[in-house]
C-alpha cells in the first residue's frame, strides 16, 4: 500500500465504524444470532488456557476479550488492536484496565514483540483489509505466536456466485472497503498461507446479509446495498453469505 492509500483506507474505515460503534453490539446480534456469535468466540478461544496470552485483532467493543478474561482467570496477557477510537472507548469502558487495548491499523503492521502470544484471534477482520495487506498480516501473526501457538480467524465470504452477489461484493468494496471473497477461492487462499502447520478451514452459512435486509438495524451500509440491488432489478435474496473458520499453528520447534 502507498502512503496515500494507507491514509484513505484508514479514514474510510474509521468513518464506517464510527457510525457502526453507536449500535455495534445491538446490530451485530441481529446480523448474527447471539448463539452463533458465542459459537465463534468459543471456537476462537478453544486452545486458550488459564495464564495464557492472547491478542484479538479487530477487537471492536471487546466481546471476545471479555470471554478470554474469564478463561485466563486474570493471570494471562490479553491485548486487543482496533483501528477505530470509538470502538476502543467502548471496549475500555467494558473491560477496565485488565486488557491492553491499542489503536492501530492491522493493514500496516502489528506493534507487538515476536513470540508474545499463545493465541491470536480475528473475528471479521481479514475481509476488511486491502487484498495486498492480507499476506503480510498472516506473516506478522506468525511471528507474534509462540512456538505451538494458534491463529484462529473467522472470515465472512460469499456463499454463491451470481449477479446479485457480484453487485453486493462490488458495492461493499466501494462503500466500505470490504473484500467478501467467494468461499472456494478464500479457502484455497487460506490453506496456501505459508509457515503455519495443521492448517484447516471450515465453511458455515451465515444469515448476515439476509438479516441486514430484514432487521431494523441502525447500521445501514448492508441494507442500503441490498436495496440498490433490488432497484437494479436483481433479487437481494440471492445474496448468500457464509464464514470460513481458519485455524493454523506455529510449529513447536520453530
Amino acid at each position: 500500500m502507498t502512503q496515500k492509500s494507507k491514509t484513505s483506507y484508514a479514514a474510510l474505515k474509521r468513518s464506517v465504524y464510527r457510525e457502526y460503534s453507536r449500535s455495534y453490539d445491538e446490530d451485530r446480534g441481529q446480523f448474527v444470532s447471539g448463539a452463533a456469535l458465542m459459537q465463534r468466540i468459543d471456537w476462537a478461544l478453544e486452545t486458550l488456557r488459564p495464564g495464557g496470552s492472547l491478542l484479538d485483532l479487530g477487537c471492536g467493543t471487546g466481546q471476545l476479550l471479555r470471554q478470554a478474561a474469564d478463561r485466563t482467570q486474570g493471570k494471562g496477557l490479553l491485548a486487543g488492536l482496533d483501528l477505530t477510537p470509538h470502538m476502543l472507548r467502548l471496549a475500555r469502558a467494558e473491560l477496565g484496565c485488565g486488557v491492553n487495548l491499542l489503536e492501530g491499523n492491522a493493514a500496516t503492521g502489528l506493534p507487538f514483540k515476536e513470540k508474545s502470544f499463545d493465541v491470536v484471534t480475528s473475528l471479521n477482520l481479514v475481509q476488511e483489509l486491502p487484498a495486498d495487506a492480507v499476506p503480510s498480516l498472516f506473516d506478522a501473526v506468525y511471528r507474534l505466536l509462540r512456538p505451538g501457538g494458534v491463529f484462529r480467524a473467522v472470515v465472512p465470504c460469499m456463499a454463491e456466485k451470481n449477479q446479485a452477489a457480484e453487485m453486493f461484493r462490488r458495492m461493499a468494496q466501494i462503500r466500505g472497503q470490504m473484500d467478501f471473497r467467494y468461499a472456494d477461492e478464500l479457502e484455497e487462499s487460506l490453506l496456501g498461507v505459508p509457515g503455519f502447520v495443521e492448517k484447516c478451514t471450515e465453511f458455515c452459512p451465515s444469515t448476515a446479509a439476509t438479516n441486514a435486509a430484514k432487521s431494523n438495524v441502525r447500521f445501514k451500509l448492508f441494507a442500503g446495498i441490498l436495496n440498490d440491488i433490488k432497484n437494479e432489478g436483481l433479487d437481494p435474496n440471492q445474496v448468500q453469505q457464509g464464514v470460513i473458520f481458519f485455524s493454523g499453528r506455529r510449529g513447536a520447534d520453530d
